[in-house]
């Protein structure tokens, strides 16, 4: 079982440096989209534990403290991670919605950072099936109506289906990978793959970075974020 900490850097620690660089996140997804502003964003990886999860709560956090309404959704519905990270339980769901019919609203947990949250819930057979239906993409849709923003959590594109399916009915996806552990072949083939499927990429972010075995030494210990736009890079 995993006991991975998923650190809210922008709630915990909103003047450092970690912080600091999601806030330049969010301020590039902005400028890549000043004609059209992106409501969903999806969040995905080409491997697991590349930061995605982490990238998509500080996101959220983000846009939370600048006084926006936001709702991170988790589809992961292979292995969901939003409900440890805001140390909640994951009892209700995604799968009382699909399978139960219960209205939406009654699934959205109000936490007190701010940032509303559509758990799992129990767990879904056939996850890439359920995510193609026209149940999952209209959730999507009644939340863009009610919200500022919508932080989509998905897997890892090389794992599953899934991520490819959701990239479908978003905005923009926002692709994670981790310094020094994600494989460059891998990297890029993930891309590619969301690419051919024609999802919308609008940037990507290069998590991990231990500064202490950096040039960037002299910045003591934190792990920094940076984006940079997918159309500048190979």
């Amino acid at each position: 079982m995993e006991f991975f900490e998923y650190r809210n850097v922008v709630i915990e620690t909103p003047n450092s440096r970690e912080a600091e660089a999601y806030r330049k996140l969010e301020l590039n997804i902005s400028i890549t989209s000043i004609d059209k502003p992106l409501k969903v964003i999806q969040c995905t990886s080409a491997t697991p534990e590349d930061g995605k999860t982490t990238t998509a709560i500080n996101l959220a956090a983000v846009y939370a403290e600048k006084g926006k309404k936001v709702i991170i959704v988790d589809f992961d519905l292979r292995r969901p991670k939003i409900h440890r990270a805001f140390h909640q339980v994951n009892d209700k769901g995604f799968y009382d919605y699909i399978t139960n019919d219960v209205d939406y609203h009654e699934l959205i947990i109000h936490d007190e950072s701010n940032i509303d949250l559509i758990l799992t819930g129990k767990h879904l057979s056939y996850p890439n099936i359920i995510l193609e239906s026209h149940k999952a993409s209209g959730l999507i849709e009644s939340l863009r109506k009610e919200y500022d923003y919508i932080v989509v959590d998905t897997p890892p594109v090389l794992s599953v289906t899934d991520p490819l399916v959701v990239s479908k009915y978003v905005d923009g996806v926002v692709y994670v990978v981790a310094y020094n552990k994600t494989k460059k072949d891998a990297a890029k083939e993930g891309l590619n793959q969301l690419k051919f499927n024609n999802a919308n990429v609008v940037g990507a972010v290069l998590a991990n970075i231990d500064v202490r075995k950096s040039r960037l030494g002299y910045y003591k210990d934190y792990h920094y974020y940076g984006y940079h736009n997918t159309k500048d890079s190979e």
